[in-house]
């Protein structure tokens, strides 16, 4: 992909002129031109629409945000060295190689959901239609993921010195042609994507999306209070991040969420829809031309057999034979395992499971640890272990590290690994025997949050076009 910088990005230029492809396969009815003025309610709705497209980019959810964390951790790894996954595995990149779609496509959808926000800002809510408020929700969440996803990649674990170091711009309306940003404090992005949760939660849809198509796949209230629960957590605001998620989890076992039984965990994965999916990324056949870079394609050894498990990981699940998440790993030889998470409709067009209802347990458990909160961290820890196998119960005192492991055991290719060991300050140690390449260094086998190289150089590109944009460490100028 073409060198896309911010400055292109968030003004709003021409976007052909910039390489976008954003808007390939969609049709009228469902995307607008976003860097044009929106004048009606329905093109507020098509604009959003055209958003989940960008967010389901092979470049984004569609595979190389989504792989980014496992990748970079020590449950999976890249099969080769000059596999797609291979510069994340082995902390390869530069600033001159850096992957310009982890900054372009966040800053993209921030783009288009700013031009949706800034329609429905004309209105107060009296005279927003139900839909409008609706869209605006959507927006507002989407925001705050694109913000979050940006801080993750190019800012420090917020723990590591309280937000206090350099984030990422936070862009929240159109900006004029000359504008150059700085770079906002990772605490001011976190304080902002909580703004944005919190106010977005006030205006999105709060019923179970069960509609067909678009309507299948659009964010909700409790995709929106996942991710506020996840920055509470991230933020060290533990007792918020707690009654967010007991919340959440409350109000969606009303709604007809639930935890997969153990008994339909095994082919979960493979439908298109269920109890516990949050939000997903529907691919449909016709709209994608590029199913071939798509996570599901990469992960399948009858693919381009990018990335598998580990056998660290492989050694950890193990430990419990009847652990019912080995029924979606394909052993199939040795130190070659293969996470069957995305196979729904089929591995070649799959679908990516963005927000699980699982996490919201998991936030819980690990918020209640940190509150000194026995009680609820075994009640909603218990319901992760006990789905994976009835017969296991915890009893006693539960640990940080014990919910780690089973956020490890549980989330495992869904993004999570890498930045739950750094926002912890635990230690990512790559010593099984799979983690045979001999481009693995000292450093990149065993690491903390204080190797520099856990955040990613900001493109060139963008330096060059916004001399206010300061590199990270480590990474030259």
């Amino acid at each position: 992909m073409k060198k896309i910088q911010l400055l292109c990005l968030i003004t709003g230029l021409i976007a052909t002129s910039c390489g976008d492809n954003w808007l390939d396969g969609i049709s009228p009815q469902d995307a607008v031109e976003t860097e044009k003025s929106l004048n009606t309610d329905t093109e507020a709705v098509y604009a959003m629409n055209g958003v989940y497209t960008v967010l389901r980019n092979y470049q984004y959810y569609g595979a190389r945000f989504t792989y980014y964390a496992d990748a970079k951790g020590e449950d999976m790894q890249a099969r080769g060295n000059t596999k797609r996954v291979a510069n994340y595995y082995l902390f390869s990149h530069n600033a001159v190689n850096s992957p310009a779609g982890f900054w372009y496509y966040p800053y993209y959808t921030i783009r288009n959901v700013n031009n949706i926000i800034e329609y429905t800002d004309r209105f107060t809510r009296d005279q927003m239609s139900p839909t409008l408020q609706d869209v605006r929700g959507q927006a507002l969440t989407a925001r705050a993921m694109a913000h979050f996803d940006l801080v993750k990649v190019y800012g420090m674990p917020y723990p590591k010195d309280k937000g206090a170091s350099l984030g990422v711009p936070i862009v929240t309306k159109r900006l004029p042609n000359d504008a150059k940003p700085v770079r906002n404090t990772v605490a001011e992005v976190y304080n902002r994507i909580i703004d944005d949760l919190t106010e977005g939660s006030t205006y999105i849809a709060k019923h179970k999306r069960t509609g067909a198509g678009s309507e299948q796949l659009k964010l909700n209230w409790y995709a929106n209070q996942l991710l506020l629960s996840r920055a509470y957590l991230y933020t060290e605001q533990n007792r918020k991040a707690f009654q967010v998620a007991e919340n959440l989890i409350a109000e969606a076992l009303k709604d007809g969420y639930r935890l997969f039984s153990t008994d339909e965990y095994p082919t979960a994965w493979s439908k298109d829809t269920g109890s516990e999916f949050l939000f997903t990324l529907i691919n449909q056949t016709s709209e994608v031309s590029d199913s071939k870079e798509f996570i599901g394609y990469l992960m399948h050894r009858s693919g381009y057999d990018d990335i598998s498990l580990s056998t660290d990981y492989m050694d950890l699940i193990k430990k419990d034979p009847k652990d019912i998440r080995l029924t979606i790993i394909e052993q199939f030889k040795p130190n070659r395992d293969y996470l069957q998470k995305y196979v729904a409709p089929d591995y070649k067009n799959a679908n990516i499971p963005v927000l699980r209802l699982a996490e919201a347990y998991l936030i819980a458990a690990e918020a209640a640890v940190k509150e000194n909160d026995n009680s609820n961290a075994l009640k909603y820890l218990n319901e992760i272990v006990k789905r994976a196998n009835p017969n296991k119960e915890l009893k006693g005192v539960v640990t940080l590290d014990r919910v780690l492991l089973e956020r490890r055991k549980e989330l495992v290719g869904e993004g999570h690994r890498f930045y739950d060991a750094m926002r912890n300050n635990q230690t990512i140690e790559r010593k099984g025997k799979s983690h045979n390449s001999a481009l693995l260094t000292p450093e990149t086998r065993k690491f903390d949050q204080h190797f520099e190289k856990i955040v990613l150089p900001i493109p060139s590109g963008e330096i060059n076009a916004n001399p206010n944009i300061k590199q990270n460490p480590g990474y030259g100028i």
